[in-house]
């Protein structure tokens, strides 16, 4: 019965921290739906929308463990998984049985859930892309294998949706073209999140669905070189994506439970300093200068001299510590 509990569309559940911690812009939602609600599948489409701008910052890892974060994913991943079979497996029942009424009833109960599948395939290629773009970078293998399980994993579940939207009996047109027309816009949103990857890593190319355009979008972002460009050029990119998802979409959410545990997973694969004490993402070019500043590049840690006016610094005389502030002076 966990199923009918989760497709319930309004649960008792809290994702506002998270919600809220990253920026999303409004979804009919007012204040008092953070504490009952929800989290909607086009949440998780925000949420690779931001791995994809920042990417090359959270590409960039030291000598971090990522095992236990990647398994995590890959089960709340794989309990979604689940679900979702059996939910698409209760429709081949009731056309096994050939009763009509059980299957219209089914497709009135789950086109919610088939949307969901179609929305959270742009966070399953995003993050794959991003696990191939981590190991790329530390040159092991230890991210992109169970990234890429998901996403084929993933590929098999999708593949069963257009089965039943080309195939599929008790569904309405108008049903039906609404279904077409999300997966239409996800497929060319998902290569545009995917081409702003690309210039990083190549490797991003092969989750693209059409290779060609993702390939002209990462074109379009090169030519984008200038920080305040390419600020506004995201920001705007992402409310156009978000707009589209949730004109397109139902407001409610099929598995919120599901949604929010693969979010956290996520998220638990971002290190800590990824983030600043505000909670903003740190670009690539800071997190590399904290990782390269050495303790001799540091601030000295100096004795203080105690005058009768005030404290001063001493400055280290040893010959074998170089004052690092000269190196500005020269």
């Amino acid at each position: 019965m966990l199923l009918e509990s989760e497709l319930r569309p309004r649960v008792q559940t809290d994702c506002g921290p998270l919600a809220r911690r990253m920026h999303w812009l409004d979804l009919h939602l007012t204040d008092d739906d953070f504490g009952l609600i929800f989290m909607h599948a086009v949440f998780l489409a925000d949420l690779a929308a931001m791995i994809s701008q920042n990417a090359p910052s959270i590409a960039f890892r030291q000598n971090i463990d990522m095992s236990a974060a990647v398994t995590n994913y890959w089960t709340h991943t794989r309990a979604r998984f689940e679900l979702w079979h059996h939910a698409i497996t209760r429709y081949r029942y009731a056309e096994q049985g050939g009763e009509g009424a059980a299957i219209r009833e089914w497709w009135n109960r789950h086109s919610i859930l088939l949307e969901e599948i179609l929305v959270s395939e742009i966070l399953c290629r995003v993050i794959a892309a991003l696990g191939k773009t981590m190991d790329v970078e530390k040159g092991i293998d230890d991210v992109s294998p169970i990234t890429d399980t998901v996403f084929r994993s993933h590929l098999e579940v999708c593949s069963r949706v257009h089965h039943l939207m080309l195939f599929g009996r008790g569904s309405s047109v108008r049903n039906t073209v609404r279904l077409n027309r999300l997966r239409q816009g996800v497929e060319r949103w998902t290569d545009a999140l995917l081409g702003r990857m690309i210039p990083y890593n190549k490797s991003a190319l092969g989750y693209a669905i059409d290779p060609d355009r993702a390939t002209a979008y990462a074109e379009e972002c090169v030519e984008n070189e200038a920080w305040a460009q390419r600020e506004t050029s995201c920001l705007l990119f992402n409310t156009a994506m978000h707009e589209m998802l949730v004109q397109r979409s139902t407001p409610h959410a099929a598995l919120p439970r599901a949604n929010q545990r693969v979010a956290d997973s996520v998220m638990g694969m971002f290190n800590r300093d990824v983030f600043d004490s505000v909670g903003v993402l740190k670009s690539r070019w800071l997190r590399e200068l904290e990782n390269n500043a050495g303790t001799e590049d540091r601030q000295p840690t100096q004795e203080v001299i105690h005058t009768k006016h005030h404290a001063i610094a001493a400055r280290h005389t040893k010959n074998n510590v170089d004052v690092i502030s000269q190196r500005w002076c020269d």
